[in-house]
């Protein structure tokens, strides 16, 4: 029974590569490049980050769009910064240790961790040629992905979708170790090398029968977080939340919406805090959830993107053109040929 879960696991779609998963989803942006005479239509859809958050954003340019309230307390560091500097600022804003260190530009949650001490905070800054995000750790156990469209008319946000995140965790039996555990299963099995790298002493442990261990509280799904499909915690509150804060973020039409909250009912109530806001390249991370088809996958993801070229036509009509493609090929050569 234990092989045969392993490979229903592993033969499941949230494994599977990239283009296959958008496979349907070519055809229709063809069309519509072609429709409009221009290849990069996608890249006005949020006028108010680069390149519409294709790819090469800045988070601290992104979250500077929204109100204050609505996400932790962040600190941009800039490479070569000195650490007593860093250590002055963080005491200007009140943000301590430990905290969540992240680019602040980067891909698919790569470089981000949890900062536990200063001297791991000095080592890691002093280690990094990119600008980082310092970030205040959010303890709030619960997080979501919120996949969002606003209307350029009516400034109006709908919610189009809800991930709900289940951190990589295991349960103890009081015999086996942590990396044992995580090795009974195909997503746990995909992660033990990488945290092997930083997670050694955890990796080694024997928890206690019964006794519950989160592995990785990144919530990426790289990182082997399960993605579900969460539509039956959509709200008015929720939505209405989700609507006051996008309607203060100019510029911003279509994306996703990472957030922590307390718990299920808290977000439904509309209470939660913005981790990152992704721009036209964000997932309905739903898809990959494990009780999903294929075909079921394929008929979201068209759901979502079907909001792409209704919402580049009336922002062009507002003035708000996309690059062309020759300068978003440009663009993409040189920021993935000097990317860390």
């Amino acid at each position: 029974m234990r092989v045969l879960r392993l490979w229903r696991e592993r033969l499941n779609h949230e494994y599977w590569p990239w283009p296959l998963i958008y496979l349907p989803v070519f055809p229709v942006a063809l069309w519509h490049a072609v429709r409009t005479g221009r290849g990069a239509f996608f890249t006005n859809v949020n006028p108010g980050i680069d390149l519409g958050g294709f790819f090469g954003e800045r988070k601290s340019e992104i979250l500077a769009r929204l109100p204050r309230c609505a996400y932790p307390t962040t600190l941009l560091v800039e490479p070569g910064t000195p650490f007593h500097a860093v250590e002055e600022r963080m005491r200007e804003v009140r943000l301590t240790l430990p905290l969540i260190m992240k680019p602040d530009v980067g891909e698919r949650g790569t470089g981000v961790m949890v900062v536990r001490n200063t001297d791991e905070l000095r080592a890691l800054l002093s280690d990094t040629h990119q600008p980082q995000l310092l970030q205040e750790l959010v303890t709030w156990p619960a997080e979501f992905g919120l996949m969002f469209v606003k209307d350029p008319t009516s400034q109006r946000t709908t919610l189009l979708s809800i991930t709900a995140k289940t951190f990589l965790s295991v349960t103890g039996d009081g015999r086996s170790s942590v990396e044992d555990l995580l090795k009974r299963t195909w997503r746990g099995t995909k992660q033990v090398q990488r945290l092997r790298e930083y997670r050694k002493e955890l990796l080694d442990s024997i928890p206690g029968a019964g006794e519950g261990v989160v592995v990785e509280p990144i919530g990426n799904h790289c990182r082997g977080t399960v993605f579900r499909d969460g539509r039956g915690l959509a709200t008015v509150e929720l939505e209405r939340a989700v609507d006051g804060i996008l309607a203060r973020a100019e510029g911003i039409h279509y994306g996703r919406l990472d957030v922590r909250s307390p718990n299920e009912e808290a977000l439904k109530q509309g209470r939660f805090l913005v981790m990152e806001l992704n721009g036209v390249t964000s997932e309905p991370g739903h898809i990959y959830d494990p009780s999903f088809t294929i075909f079921q996958c394929w008929k979201e993801l068209l759901r979502h993107v079907s909001h792409i070229p209704p919402l580049s036509d009336a922002l062009r009509s507002q003035g708000h053109q996309p690059v062309s493609f020759r300068v978003l090929r440009d663009r993409y050569r040189s920021y993935f040929k000097t990317a860390p």
